[in-house]
């Protein structure tokens, strides 16, 4: 599949980036992924859609929208990239760990007929990291899934998390599944996860 070529060659340049120490904003993650899909996909840009206005969630947008077309499947994506910010102002780590899951709900929100495939994007230094990975925050079966294992997130998985983080989240609840389709440590400390979301029908 075209998606899993791209996830590859995406995943080498952005730790290409990383280790030439360039600046980097959750653009140019974003800008990367779709220099790769359009070189293996052979995706002209107007069939690239930013901020596309979302189906359900009234005045919210998915960040990418690549409609189905000539036998393509479409794709719906959301990008996130935590990392610390010079003044060292971060917003709490169970709110930023929230965010990463409002984005499965907006994506398991976006209805279609077209059977997109969803996926979130997300890239995160150490901070986020060892956030995800202490067990008392029990986000760990997230972060460390393991590839093609699956995970359902439901409302009995998000309320046994904190006010903060379940608060954070503010998308209406659907069950859905997560499918880990790439995880990747950085020698920079950086981590990449890409998970791909389904319906519970």
């Amino acid at each position: 599949m075209i998606i899993d070529e791209t996830l590859r060659q995406f995943a080498r340049l952005l730790e290409d980036r990383f280790s030439r120490h360039v600046f980097t904003t959750e653009d140019s993650i974003r800008y990367t992924f779709f220099y790769c899909l359009s070189n293996l996909g052979n995706l002209p840009p107007s069939d690239i859609i930013l901020e596309r206005p979302h189906t359900s969630i009234p005045k919210a947008e998915v960040d990418t929208y690549i409609p189905a077309k000539n036998g393509r499947q479409g794709l719906v994506l959301e990008f996130k990239f935590d990392r610390a910010i010079p003044s060292g102002k971060n917003a709490p780590r169970p709110q930023k760990a929230g965010k990463v899951f409002a984005d499965i709900m907006r994506l398991a929100l976006f209805s279609s007929s077209n059977n997109d495939q969803r996926y979130l994007i997300y890239v995160t230094d150490r901070e986020m990291a060892d956030y995800f990975q202490n067990e008392s925050n029990q986000l760990n079966d997230f972060f460390n899934l393991n590839l093609q294992n699956t995970l359902r997130i439901d409302d009995s998985y998000i309320q046994r998390h904190c006010k903060t983080f379940v608060d954070s989240i503010g998308e209406p609840m659907i069950p859905c599944k997560i499918i880990c389709r790439l995880s990747e440590e950085f020698k920079t400390g950086e981590s990449l996860r890409v998970y791909e979301i389904h319906l519970i029908s």
